[in-house]
């Protein structure tokens, strides 16, 4: 845990949602407050969602303060393990994060031999996964890992510890299940460390991982969900788990990464002052955060935020909801919450892919009543990266 010593005092907090009651005790970290806000999922399997505001995804979250979460929760490591060490960013949520705990680590702790691989629910031309597994409660059930270089695979092969990056853990299963469909690929694992910005399961899921294994957190406690029972109840879309197909040159985080990633793109020009939206396309987020850096290097104010397909419900932490195509072709709805929460006087949109993602932003803003610029900011990646 990071900084186990803050607000030792377990403290509490209800939030009541259409779906049901979120009942929380946090027993370490700052002011929850400060970290997240609450939504209701427009999801049957449960009801809820912690909506984080540090992460850039469903509210618009100022790069500097990602980086930050980034570097405690990769500071909370210990450079004491077992090595080749491999990194696993869950998509779509945590893909950024994950990276950016992977960027982190690697930093301060240039001698460790480790690997970034990130799960996907895009699938890559001519590739077989090497591991899946499913996260049961999501609305994208289906986790794709795949490599491309054999050397990558060689060093899975050998690694002893498996570091899971996620936004969020409730109960812990997901984490169980990454695991446990690592192995597969994995015979020499001894360890496996998780990393959240959230963490609700009292550490319960802990016994459960197939190796001896800890927890990392920049708050953690318990929680407990009450549903309503006269709560309409929502049904997920038609291909709400499709898998879409990734460009041949698009990140290569999908497919393992030795070094965090850098995109081929355009650099990017700001006034000193101007707001910008700087929005990533769902896995492809890691580069929105890195365009918004370039901004305030400049002495704009961004802040970034993903298109995803977390189906969520209006209200709450989500002001607004807009709706997008998904860029991959997987017939997936797509959304973007929060749109004008930054008040941006100008939106910029970090793809991969080409498909329709301007057309769709300036539909959204006409719903909302607003008119700004927005741009698509093409980023491609070099295989020999």
């Amino acid at each position: 845990m990071i900084d186990e010593t803050i607000n030792a005092k377990p403290r509490h907090k209800q939030v009541v949602l259409p779906t049901g009651t979120l009942n929380l005790t946090i027993e370490h970290g700052p002011d929850i407050d400060d970290l997240c806000d609450f939504a209701a999922r427009a999801n049957p399997k449960r009801g809820f969602l912690i909506v984080s505001k540090v992460l850039g995804r469903h509210i618009p979250a100022r790069p500097a303060v990602m980086r930050k979460t980034m570097d405690e929760l990769a500071a909370s490591i210990s450079s004491d393990l077992s090595q080749p060490v491999v990194f696993l960013g869950m998509a779509e949520t945590a893909t950024a994060l994950g990276q950016g705990v992977f960027a982190a680590f690697q930093a301060h702790h240039p001698a460790i031999a480790c690997l970034y691989l990130q799960t996907s629910r895009q699938r890559l031309a001519g590739l077989t996964p090497i591991a899946t597994f499913e996260e049961g409660h999501s609305h994208a059930t289906s986790h794709l890992v795949q490599i491309e270089d054999l050397a990558m695979l060689d060093f899975i092969a050998k690694a002893r510890t498996l570091i899971v990056v996620d936004d969020e853990c409730s109960t812990g299963n997901t984490f169980i299940s990454a695991a446990e469909g690592m192995l597969v690929v994995m015979p020499n694992l001894e360890q496996v460390d998780t990393c959240c910005i959230t963490d609700w399961s009292g550490g319960k899921y802990l016994s459960g991982m197939p190796r001896p294994a800890n927890s990392h957190s920049v708050l953690s406690g318990s929680m407990s969900w009450e549903a309503n029972p006269a709560a309409v109840v929502p049904q997920l879309a038609a291909g709400s788990n499709g898998a879409g197909n990734a460009p041949e040159n698009g990140m290569r985080s999908r497919c393992g990464l030795w070094q965090p990633e850098v995109a081929i793109r355009p650099a990017v020009e700001c006034q000193p002052g101007y707001r910008v939206l700087v929005l990533g396309d769902g896995e492809h987020s890691y580069e929105a955060l890195r365009i918004a850096e370039e901004i305030e290097a400049q002495g704009g104010i961004a802040a970034v935020q993903s298109i995803t397909r977390t189906p969520a419900l209006v209200g709450h932490a989500m002001r607004t909801r807009s709706e997008f195509n998904d860029a991959y072709g997987s017939t997936a709805p797509a959304f973007l919450y929060n749109m004008l929460e930054h008040d941006p006087y100008r939106v910029i949109i970090a793809a991969e892919i080409e498909a329709g993602q301007v057309q769709d932003a300036h539909a959204a803003l006409v719903r909302l009543g607003a008119s700004l610029q927005v741009e698509l900011m093409l980023c491609h990646y070099s295989r020999d990266a």
